[in-house]
C-alpha cells in the first residue's frame, strides 16, 4: 500500500516539522526562563550574603566574616565566594584576609562602574553563573556607611562581593522537561498517525486502484476494476466508477470490432482502441466528404482524375499510372500516367489478361519474388493493385517507387487506397451505368452506330479537343428504289450492311454516325488517312452482294469529305462542307468521292478514278 504509506509519511513529516518548531521555540524560551529564574535566585542569595557582611560590620564581628562566608557558600551551594576592598577601605582598616583582593577584570569593572555584573559561562559541562555586587558608600543606609568610612563620600565604591553558582542542575532539569514534552508529543503523534492510517487505508487503497485502472486505460486496457472495501458513500462512488469502466470497455470492444475493416492496413499501429477509433473516424469523415464530392462530378473520368490527385497529394504516391479494364471486351485503357519509366506496356499492345494484378485480382509487389511480373519492363521496384468496380470494369493502379524504402512506405498506403476506391465504387457504378444508358440512348437501334443525338453532343462538347480532323458525309445511291422495290425490311438490311462495313474499315479513333435516313457521317481525327478510309468503305460496299427476297443486289454510295483547317469555321460548318461535297458527288454521277477543297478549286465534275 505504497500510496497509504506515502500519505502517512507526509502527515508525519508535517507534524514532526511542527513539533521541531515548537521544541526550538520551547528550548529558547525555557532557557531564558531558567536563566532568569536562576539569576533572580542567585542575586537574592548574593544580596543576603552582602547584607550579612554589613551586619557583621555593624556589630563589630568582622573578624568572623571568613566563617560566615564559608557557611554562606555551603548553604547556597555556591562554587566560590569572595570579597574585595578598595584602597579607601584598606587605608582605614587594612588589607584584610588574603582572598579579599581584586581577582580579575570583572571585579575591577564593578569597582570602576559601581554596578552589579552578571556573567554566564556556558559549555557542555559545568556551566556557571557569576554575580558580582559592589558596596556603595551612602549615608541613607543603616548603619550609615560614611560614619565609619570617614575618607569616603556619598556614592563611592568601597568594595564588593563575588559569588559563582553551578547551574548544571538547572540546565539538566530543563533538558529533562523538554525531553518529556518531546516524548509525550511523539506518543500522541504516533497515536494520531495510527488512527489516520486506519481511517485513510480504504480510501487510499481505492485511489491507488483508480490510479492503476486509469494507467491501464491510458494504454488501451479498460479491463481493470477498483477494489471496493466498506459500504460508505465512497464505496458507492467506486461502484459507479466500475460500472463506467465496464460500459466503456464494452463500447470500446464494439467500436474496435466494427472498425477493424478500416484499420487493417493503416500506416499507424495503435494499442489504444480509442486512439485508433479517433483516427478511423477522421478517415471515415474524409471518405464521406470525398464520396459526397464525387457524387456531384459529371463523369467517371473526373472521378478518376480526383482519385489520382488524392493518391499523389494526400497519400504521397509520387509516380503512378491508372488503367481502366473493360472485362468483357478484354481492353485496357490508360487513364493517367506520370511514371518517368514506362515499366508497364501500353494498353494497345498488352491485353488486360497479361496483367498479373488484374488476372489474379491481387496486390503484386516487386519484393514478392524475383521478376514476379514477367511482362514488367523494369528490374526496379513496383507495386500493382487491382480493384474491380463491377462485372464490367476493373481498375489497375501501378506505382513506381524510387527505392525499397519508398516501396515500404507505399505499401502502408494500400489500406487508404482501397478505402478511397471502395468509397468511389458505388458512385463509379452509377456513372458507368449512366454512361451505358446514355450511350444506349445515343446508339441507332438498327445500325448499332451512334445516332444524330450523340452527334449533337459530340459536336458541341468533344470535337473541340481535336486540333485537326476530317468529316465524311456518305449517302447510299438510289436507296429509295430499294425500299420501293423490296420493302423497308430490305432497306434495313442494306443500311445494316453498310454499318458493318464501317465498323471494320474505320480506325480505332474514328467515329461513325447515322446522320439520318440513308445518310451517314464519319469523324476521322487523322485527315491524312481520311480519303483512304472512305475509299475502302466505298469499295467494300460496292463489292458486297445483298440477297433480298431471293434476288441479289449490289449498291454503291456517294461521299463528300471536308477537312477542318482552323480558319474559324465551326464543326457544323465542316459538316455542311462535307454535305456539299457529297451532293456534288451525286450530281456528278454518283458512286464517287468528292473533296470539298476540290470544289473550291473548281473541280466539280469528278469521275470515278480521278485523282483525289
Amino acid at each position: 500500500m505504497y500510496g497509504n504509506k506515502k500519505i502517512i509519511f507526509i502527515i508525519f513529516g508535517i507534524m514532526l516539522s511542527f513539533l521541531v518548531t515548537i521544541i526550538v521555540v520551547l528550548i529558547v524560551n525555557f532557557r531564558e526562563f531558567t536563566l532568569n529564574q536562576e539569576l533572580t535566585k542567585d542575586e537574592t542569595i548574593a544580596s543576603l550574603v552582602k547584607d550579612g557582611l554589613t551586619a557583621h560590620m555593624a556589630s563589630g564581628t568582622m573578624e568572623q566574616r571568613e566563617l560566615f562566608l564559608k557557611n554562606a557558600k555551603k548553604s547556597s551551594n555556591a562554587k566560590d565566594i569572595w570579597i574585595f576592598r578598595t584602597k579607601k577601605v584598606t587605608d582605614l582598616f587594612g588589607k584584610g584576609f588574603r582572598n579579599e583582593t581584586l581577582r580579575d577584570a570583572i571585579d575591577k569593572e564593578v569597582i570602576k562602574k559601581g554596578k552589579i555584573k552578571t556573567t554566564l559561562t556556558e559549555g557542555l559541562i559545568n556551566p556557571t553563573l557569576r554575580i558580582t555586587i559592589p558596596y556603595i558608600a551612602t549615608s541613607n543606609s543603616n548603619p550609615d556607611c560614611l560614619t565609619c568610612h570617614t575618607n569616603a563620600k556619598e556614592g563611592d565604591v568601597l568594595g564588593g562581593i563575588t559569588m559563582v553558582f553551578d547551574i548544571e542542575s538547572a540546565r539538566i532539569g530543563g533538558v529533562v522537561t523538554i525531553l518529556k514534552i518531546i516524548g509525550i508529543s511523539l506518543f500522541f503523534i504516533m497515536i494520531f498517525l495510527l488512527i489516520t492510517n486506519r481511517l485513510l487505508k480504504p480510501y487510499v487503497g481505492a485511489l491507488m486502484s483508480i490510479k492503476e485502472s486509469l494507467k491501464k486505460a491510458s494504454r488501451g486496457d479498460y479491463s481493470s476494476r477498483i477494489e471496493i472495501n466498506g459500504n460508505d458513500e465512497s464505496a458507492e462512488a467506486f461502484k459507479w466508477l466500475n460500472t463506467l469502466f465496464e460500459k466503456l470497455e464494452d463500447t470500446i470492444n464494439s467500436i474496435e470490432k466494427n472498425i477493424s475493416l478500416f484499420v487493417s492496413d493503416r500506416k499507424q499501429k495503435f494499442n489504444d482502441p480509442l486512439e485508433k477509433a479517433k483516427y478511423v473516424i477522421e478517415d471515415i469523415a474524409t471518405l464521406y466528404k470525398f464520396k459526397r464530392t464525387i457524387e456531384q462530378d459529371i463523369s467517371k473520368d473526373v472521378i478518376y482524375q480526383r482519385l489520382v490527385r488524392i493518391f499523389k497529394d494526400e497519400l504521397n504516391v509520387a509516380d503512378l499510372s491508372l488503367y481502366e479494364v473493360d472485362i468483357k471486351k478484354d481492353i485496357r485503357v490508360l487513364i493517367y500516367d506520370d511514371t518517368p519509366e514506362k515499366f508497364c506496356e501500353k494498353a494497345d499492345i498488352l491485353t488486360s489478361i497479361r496483367c498479373r494484378a488484374y488476372r489474379t485480382n491481387s496486390i503484386i509487389s516487386s519484393d514478392d519474388f524475383k521478376n514476379v511480373c514477367q511482362v514488367c519492363k523494369t528490374n526496379k521496384e513496383y507495386l500493382c493493385i487491382n480493384y474491380q468496380i463491377d462485372e464490367n470494369i476493373s481498375l489497375v493502379l501501378n506505382i513506381k517507387p524510387k527505392s525499397k524504402e519508398e516501396l515500404f512506405e507505399n505499401k502502408k498506403t494500400i489500406g487508404y487506397i482501397k478505402n478511397y476506391l471502395e468509397s468511389a465504387r458505388p458512385v463509379l457504378q452509377n456513372k458507368i451505368l449512366t454512361e451505358i444508358l446514355q450511350k444506349s440512348n445515343m446508339i441507332d437501334g438498327l445500325t448499332q452506330i451512334f445516332n444524330r443525338k450523340y452527334l449533337d453532343v459530340f459536336m458541341d462538347t468533344k470535337i473541340k479537343n481535336y486540333k485537326e480532323y476530317s468529316l465524311a458525309m456518305i449517302d447510299i445511291d438510289f436507296f429509295k428504289k430499294v425500299n420501293d422495290t423490296f420493302g423497308h425490311d430490305a432497306g434495313d438490311i442494306v443500311l445494316k450492311g453498310l454499318s458493318d462495313i464501317f465498323k471494320k474499315a474505320i480506325a480505332k479513333d474514328d467515329i461513325a454516325f447515322r446522320f439520318g435516313g440513308e445518310e451517314f457521317l464519319i469523324f476521322m481525327p487523322n485527315p491524312k488517312n481520311a480519303l483512304k478510309t472512305i475509299q475502302k468503305i466505298k469499295d467494300d460496299f460496292a463489292n458486297k452482294t445483298f440477297n433480298l427476297n431471293g434476288d441479289n443486289l449490289n449498291k454503291t454510295l456517294s461521299a463528300g469529305i471536308a477537312c477542318y483547317s482552323n480558319d474559324g469555321s465551326s464543326p457544323w460548318h465542316i459538316i455542311k462542307y462535307a454535305d456539299v461535297a457529297m451532293y456534288e458527288a451525286k450530281n456528278s454521277g454518283r458512286n464517287r468521292i468528292v473533296l470539298y477543297k476540290d470544289i473550291e478549286k473548281g473541280k466539280t465534275n469528278l469521275k470515278d478514278g480521278d485523282e483525289y
